[in-house]
């Protein structure tokens, strides 16, 4: 059997690197996708150095050549996809520019349907096991802070997304397709570079969460995709983080809010 394999878009820091590192410790090929290419080699040359096995390659998800060529470099198996790319900014209505706007929700909605797209064709012809499509969207999905606007809408359409694909796979599995399972973590604060750019707040690293507790939470949504908030919250990694149903989507076990305590 050849090792499992899994995209991660997004995957050059932060979130996406660590969910990276997680899965290859864990006997996963992982194809590292993203704009930077020296953030994804080093990254993937530190999987490999570790004795992992990934692979680098640029790809901007909203280009579909690219993202074409990203599942191209997954091989002959997909197993997962894990969306961990994004942008955001907090800003006002008045301050936002159209530019700012449009991409914010680009990059997390329409980088969500293109790399889900064309990845559900290599995911549906692996037969071995069940698949998972996981959406890294934020706590921002269900808040209606101001300075969110863009960035707030992009992470709920982003989970609309996740939702109502889901909705297709149940169907598709019942036709007899393989199973492909898809969950939407929703982090609160997290200690990443993503911060780096957002100069109207500062992310206090003792009181945010690491990129490691998110890419934790995905490796456990992978080994039991029907897990929710309350069997997570039971085996959470410290006690500082708080796991919960994500409002507004309370009705849906696949969407989880993860944060930290001082988050409120």
């Amino acid at each position: 059997m050849t090792k499992k394999t899994a995209i991660i878009t997004g995957a050059g820091t932060g979130i996406g690197a660590a969910t990276a590192e997680l899965l290859a410790a864990e006997g996963w090929k992982v194809v590292l996708a993203g704009r930077t290419k020296d953030s994804l080699d080093s990254v993937a040359g530190k999987i490999n150095a570790a004795g992992g096995e990934a692979i680098a390659q640029v790809c901007d998800v909203l280009n579909e050549d690219d993202v074409k060529a990203l599942i191209v470099a997954a091989g002959d198996r997909l197993d997962a996809l894990i969306h961990s790319a994004g942008q955001g900014h907090c800003l006002t209505i008045d301050e936002l520019s159209l530019e700012e706007w449009q991409q914010t929700l680009d990059v997390s909605v329409t980088g969500a349907f293109l790399t889900a797209k064309y990845a559900l064709p290599l995911m549906r012809a692996t037969k071995d096991g069940e698949g998972h499509i996981i959406q890294i969207g934020s706590l921002a999905s269900g808040g209606t802070w101001y300075l969110e606007v863009g960035y707030g809408t992009a992470k709920g359409a982003q989970i609309k997304f996740a939702l109502h694909l889901e909705s297709q796979m149940k169907v598709d599995f019942e036709a007899g397709g393989r199973k492909i399972n898809v969950f939407s973590v929703c982090p609160g604060t997290t200690d990443t570079p993503f911060w780096d750019r957002i100069p109207q707040r500062e992310a206090v690293p003792e009181l945010t969460l690491a990129a490691s507790e998110i890419a934790w939470m995905v490796g456990e949504v992978i080994k039991k995709p029907d897990t929710n908030a309350e069997e997570l919250k039971a085996i959470k990694p410290r006690a500082e983080i708080v796991i919960q149903r994500q409002a507004p989507f309370e009705r849906w076990d696949n969407v989880v809010a993860i944060k930290h305590e001082s988050h409120g």
